[in-house]
């Protein structure tokens, strides 16, 4: 069989659509994959692969920090003091750092909600490919052009992002090539390039990086970007991978992608990141070969390789450990969270050992296995209420904020009638917000009700009182009158929108939300447990089932190992 025979149309099915979603973005949203599975595996392979002719609805940050450097701010405000100059430039830093939590919170809003998830996926992978941090290149504008140029060549040609990465301000500060003269040639992009970047270890030598960090002086750059200082060049001659010639750093460039070991590398830890680790070789050689037949443009092998066999075999499907940004963005699409509060997903990705634009080192993350040890399990088992609870937080943060901004209106007049400016003498609470919303729910319900029999509104009345909460959720949607937005947001809730009749019903449309394999059946009676019921066969609808259980349930279920892979 040929290594990179297609699937059969006829085996695809939701489960290898659920997959090549979770593999080729990051499974969400669920209607997605459900329309990859009517799409067929061709379609939905292009669909996914030539993301490029989709649009991009998502615009360029405004909260980047102009870079600057503390002699540069000393020129610009020559009479401040040593001491004021060191407090502005404090103040700068600052500043840096809080764009740089913006924008981890802003990429991953874009891996939430593109319509391109490849494009986004393929920007995660390069970002830790390609790696440099902001523990060092502090300047958030270099940090995001960076992260933009991954994204315009996330699938395109495999020269021409090399070149660009190596252009970038960021790879040239972080791995010291923008300081590298002919006088002092730095090895460190050289280096890279050849071991981490392009090639691998042991298809080159030593004499190969000397050479090769020669050829790249000059390569440097200024205010308006990249810069080839041509009278910091090292124009002698060189011999690099056998040849001899009076090289720059785009002829070491070429060079490396002529030779075959190139292709192999990066078809390799591509089908490692997409597929599974330890491939057959005689599949990275096929994919190889594409890569090479299609001068490196990186489209024709993505869509050789989420179409063969081996993509949806069983060592493929179901057994990759979600990274911590695929666990986070698919954890709130799970729960449901509609506002998702995305500085805290970050601070949480960080938690989780996957700190955005702080990659561990140039390696960047190991990834799979290495995203699991004691403390980070712990966290992903307890990150489920963590989310509920932001949710929630959030919606009483916003809630709270148009109820004072609603008596702040109410007061103006009067204010301005008095000539006085000041704010009310206590604030309101978040009791006064509750009671204010629960007395205009009773009223439209006693609105609604008057046209309805005694006996609908003695129900109504004593679910009201005696009710339990998905009781009183349900009545009030039954007749339109709008839950406070700390209740409509907690993901609770989402049970609501399941179909089932029995508790095992519930489990098995659980399951179907959440997992990417069948949980085991210690696994279901633990879940069983938390639902409240003691009988898979139980007759059950939502209603049936509690606030703190399907709490518990969330919990449980997002703790489980099952959820942990995709």
């Amino acid at each position: 069989m040929d290594a990179l025979t297609p699937l059969d149309p006829a085996d695809w099915s939701p489960r290898h659509a659920r997959h090549l979603l979770n593999r080729a973005g990051f499974g969400v949203p669920h209607t997605r994959a459900a329309d990859l599975a009517d799409m067929g595996v061709k379609e939905a392979v292009k669909y996914l692969v030539q993301f490029h002719k989709l649009s991009d609805q998502f615009s360029a940050p405004d909260f980047l920090i102009q870079p600057t450097a503390r002699r540069r701010m000393a020129k610009t405000y020559p009479d401040l003091s040593d001491e004021e100059l060191r407090m502005r430039y404090a103040e700068y830093q600052m500043m840096e750092r809080m764009a740089h939590t913006q924008l981890k919170a802003w990429w991953l809003q874009r891996m939430a909600t593109t319509p391109r998830p490849l494009e986004e996926k393929l920007t995660l992978f390069w970002h830790g490919h390609f790696a440099t941090s902001a523990a060092k290149v502090k300047q958030s504008q270099y940090n995001y052009d960076l992260n933009q140029v991954f994204r315009k060549n996330a699938a395109g040609n495999l020269k021409k992002l090399t070149i660009a990465v190596g252009q970038s301000e960021s790879m040239l500060d972080y791995l010291d090539n923008r300081r590298s003269t002919k006088a002092h040639p730095n090895e460190n992009w050289a280096r890279e390039l050849m071991e981490l970047f392009t090639l691998g270890q042991g298809n080159y030598t030593e004499d190969d990086i000397k050479a090769a960090a020669r050829a790249f002086t000059g390569w440097t750059f200024g205010r308006k970007g990249f810069t080839y200082a041509t009278s910091k060049h090292d124009d002698g001659e060189k011999s690099f991978m056998g040849r001899t010639g009076n090289f720059d750093g785009w002829n070491i460039i070429d060079i490396i992608f002529e030779q075959s070991a190139t292709a192999e590398f990066f078809a390799g830890k591509l089908w490692a990141y997409f597929a599974h680790e330890h491939p057959d070789p005689k599949i990275v050689q096929a994919l190889a070969a594409v890569l090479r037949e299609n001068d490196y443009e990186l489209r024709p092998m993505l869509r050789k390789m989420f179409a063969t066999q081996a993509f949806y075999s069983e060592q493929a499907m179901g057994t990759q450990i979600k990274s911590p940004a695929q666990f986070l963005v698919r954890l709130c699409a799970d729960l449901g969270i509609e506002d998702v509060p995305y500085e805290r997903v970050a601070d949480a990705c960080r938690t989780l050992g996957q700190d955005l634009f702080y990659p561990p080192n140039v390696k960047g993350w190991d990834g799979n296995r290495a995203w699991i040890n004691a403390n980070a399990l712990l966290a992903r088992y307890n990150m489920p209420p963590l989310l509920i609870q932001a949710s929630i937080g959030s919606a009483r943060k916003r809630a709270m904020g148009k109820a004072e901004e609603s008596e702040r209106m109410m007061m103006q007049p009067a204010m301005m009638a008095d000539g006085a400016a000041t704010a009310a003498e206590e604030p309101l609470t978040f009791r006064d917000v509750t009671r204010e919303w629960r007395k205009n729910i009773m009223a439209a319900l006693k609105q609604k009700l008057e046209d309805q029999p005694a006996a609908a509104r003695k129900e109504a009345n004593e679910i009201i009182r005696k009710g339990a909460p998905a009781q009183r959720r349900a009545l009030l949607t039954k007749y339109g009158i709008q839950l406070p937005p700390w209740e409509a947001a907690d993901p609770a809730w989402l049970f609501d929108d399941l179909q089932f009749d029995t508790a095992g019903e519930c489990i098995n449309a659980l399951a179907d939300r959440f997992l990417a394999v069948p949980p085991a059946a210690d696994q279901r009676a633990l879940l069983l447990t938390a639902l409240g019921f003691e009988e898979p066969g139980t007759p059950a609808k939502p209603e049936d089932i509690s606030v703190d259980n399907r709490h518990a349930v969330l919990h449980l279920i997002g703790s489980m190992a099952e959820y942990q892979i995709c």
